[in-house]
Order: C-alpha cells, then sequence, then structure tokens
C-alpha cells in the first residue's frame, strides 16, 4: 500500500524538476533533462504520473522506479494496470495502450505491480518561495492544498485527483490556497497552461513530440530546453503583488533604521521592478501576436477547397516547430 502524502525536503544544492505524463517516452524525457543540465547527484525529477504505457521505453521507464533521484505521483493509467491485475493475475490486459505488458515475464508482474501500488497520491515539494504540489488530475474546486491532502483519502477526493478534467477544460483560473504552485497532468493540452498557480503540464498524452519539464527553482516550464511562455498576465499580477510586499517591509525598515536590511530590501524591490517591466513587454508583444493568429484563423474559416489547404499549410509554415503547428495539424488536417 502508497502512503497517500509523500513530502519531499527543499533541495538545498540542486533543482527540482517535474515533468509532464511520461508514458515511457524515456528518450524524450534524458533529452529534456541533458538540455537543462541535469545532474542526477543533486537534482531531483517529479513525475505527475501516468509513467507507464503507449511509448516505446518500456524497461527504461520501469528502470525509473528504482532511481533514487526519481520520484512520481501514481496516474490513472497505473491505476487500472493494477486494478485489472489485482482482479485476475493471468488475464491479458492491453487497453489503453498497455501491450507492453503481455510482454512482461509473469514472474516480475506482481514486483511490478506492488511497485506502483507504492506510488503517493500527492508529492508535496518544499521551496524557498513556497510550497509546490504535484498531482496526477485535479484537485475538488474550492478545495484548499491542506483540505486536499487531508482528504485525499477519501474515495470521491481520489477519483478527481487521478481522474478529474473540469479545471483545465473549463480554463478555471482560481488556482489553489494553500500552495504556491501545483503541477498537474492527465488532461492533454497543446502547450502547457497557468491557470492562476496550478501549471497543466501534459502536452504531448503519450503522442509524438517533446515533455514539458517545470523547474522548481527557477520557476520556468521548459520544452527542449527552452522557456515556455506561460499566461504572462498572470505573472505580471503575481510579480506586482510580491513587489508590494517588499516595498511595504522596506518602508518599514527604513523607519527602523535597519539599513543593512533596507539595502537588501531595495536590492530586491529593484530586481522585482525590472521583471514585472520585462514580463510586461513579452505580454505586449503576446497579445499582438495572439491577434494576428486569431485574425488568421478567421480568415482561414470563410476559405474553402483549394485556398483553405494552401492556407493552412501557410499558417503551419509561419507557426513550424512550435506547439501551433501541431495544434493546428489536429485540429484543421
Amino acid at each position: 500500500m502508497s502512503q497517500k502524502v509523500l513530502r519531499l525536503p527543499r533541495n538545498e544544492v540542486g533543482r527540482d524538476f517535474v515533468v509532464g505524463d511520461i508514458h515511457f517516452k524515456t528518450i524524450d524525457l534524458h533529452k529534456g533533462l541533458l538540455k537543462l543540465g541535469f545532474d542526477k547527484a543533486i537534482d531531483r525529477v517529479i513525475g505527475v504520473g501516468d509513467l507507464i504505457d503507449r511509448g516505446p521505453g518500456v524497461l527504461d521507464g520501469l528502470k525509473l522506479l528504482g532511481e533514487p533521484w526519481f520520484f512520481t505521483v501514481q496516474g490513472n493509467h497505473e491505476q487500472m494496470l493494477i486494478n485489472a491485475y489485482r482482479e485476475d493475475p493471468s488475464a491479458r490486459y492491453v487497453a489503453h495502450g498497455a501491450g507492453w505488458w503481455s510482454t512482461i515475464a509473469d514472474e516480475s508482474k506482481e514486483m511490478i505491480v506492488g511497485k506502483l501500488e507504492s506510488l503517493p497520491s500527492v508529492i508535496e515539494i518544499e521551496s524557498p518561495r513556497g510550497l509546490v504540489g504535484v498531482v496526477h488530475a485535479d484537485i475538488p474546486s474550492g478545495m484548499s492544498w491542506v483540505e486536499f491532502t487531508r482528504d485525499i483519502s477519501i474515495p470521491a477526493v481520489e477519483e478527481i485527483a487521478l481522474w478529474g478534467r473540469e479545471r483545465i477544460k473549463k480554463h478555471h483560473r482560481e488556482g489553489i490556497k494553500g500552495a504556491w504552485r501545483v503541477c498537474t497532468g492527465h488532461t492533454w493540452i497543446p502547450a502547457p497552461v497557468r491557470l492562476g498557480n496550478v501549471l497543466a503540464l501534459d502536452c504531448t498524452g503519450g503522442g509524438e513530440g517533446p515533455l514539458a519539464i517545470y523547474c522548481v527553482q527557477d520557476d520556468t516550464i521548459y520544452v527542449e530546453g527552452r522557456p515556455v511562455s506561460l499566461d504572462q498576465a498572470d505573472v505580471v499580477t503575481e510579480l506586482l503583488e510580491e513587489l508590494e510586499q517588499t516595498v511595504g517591509n522596506l518602508k518599514a525598515t527604513i523607519h527602523a533604521n535597519r539599513l543593512i536590511e533596507s539595502q537588501s530590501l531595495s536590492h530586491e524591490a529593484d530586481e522585482l521592478t525590472r521583471r514585472v517591466n520585462t514580463t510586461w513587454l513579452t505580454l505586449r508583444s503576446e497579445i499582438g501576436e495572439s491577434q494576428k493568429l486569431l485574425n488568421a484563423l478567421h480568415g482561414l474559416s470563410l476559405l474553402t477547397g483549394e485556398r483553405r489547404a494552401a492556407k493552412l499549410e501557410e499558417l503551419k509554415f509561419k507557426h513550424s516547430g512550435t506547439q501551433i503547428e501541431g495544434l493546428l495539424s489536429r485540429l484543421l488536417d
């Protein structure tokens, strides 16, 4: 049986990387980590669940479960395999991309299932900026992180933790109180997205494409080693709130004549101001690019036949190598 909540202490010497649904895509995982300079001696990798099924790297994926630097929550794919095996160990289970299971020796299956059963439902990571939560799918709407971890053994809560999609599908932005960041997977999206303090990381669904990897220490999501632009409006709001608090603390230290502390806070305020300005410039640029794409899609919707196909190819070429190209292919081809 698993402990429902695994709590990881602050990583004082290395970095923590939270990765979207791996689905045995171990080559993509290692490529992404290599580009980020992953060091297994000091860094940690935390999965959002669904390590198994669909992908080609079966043995490498299973070996991850024995690595001291690798941690993962249990996903719905792990749960489905566990349930099927416990119901009938001799049954041929191939559902949901589990054809690999029939290639595993019978004498090894109990060990693998036992390892999957031992996975936690939730992982908490301590960080300098606050608690980072990891859960496979979602947490119930309106529930705080503290309430969620307290009630995770309740079947209805655990069901949402493994299968919930409402937050992502309906684009709920209220966030989750009691955590600084919450990382999820399960629901496929064309690119990582931020909803309040929730980061949705499953941008492949086990299909083609690189994995999303979130670095806790620099609060950045990477795809193929490159930072992903999230909802910059949320980023600006959070930075402004942090700047307001820092300026308030700075005023208090100046009035109290604590000069050394005030100098440190002054440098912190300057850095936050710089980040606000940089993020605002990015946001302004993104708004312009989003409007251009929206106009192009509207124009595409008015075309038919060969003209529509030609315009679609033009759009895909313009956005080649980006997540938008993949989205256009999935939606319109």
